[in-house]
């Protein structure tokens, strides 16, 4: 099977809880789920990091005599 990203990853996941017992098929979505959920928050984290390093380095700079 080719890398996924990770949206392909969890609508694959999705798609093929369909194929599933019950059961499984409810952890497959739970764990597709989660994994949406946690890469969206990384994401964001990554994202505001990015603009502070930024905001700090331009603080500094404006510090510099």
């Amino acid at each position: 099977m080719p890398r996924m990203k990770i949206k392909e990853l969890v609508a694959a996941a999705h798609a093929a809880a369909g194929k599933l017992p019950p059961a499984e098929a409810s952890l497959m979505r739970e764990v597709a789920t989660r994994l949406d959920v946690t890469f969206a928050a990384l994401t964001e984290s990554m994202d505001q990091r990015m603009s502070l390093d930024a905001e700090i380095n331009h603080l500094r700079q404006e510090s510099v005599p």
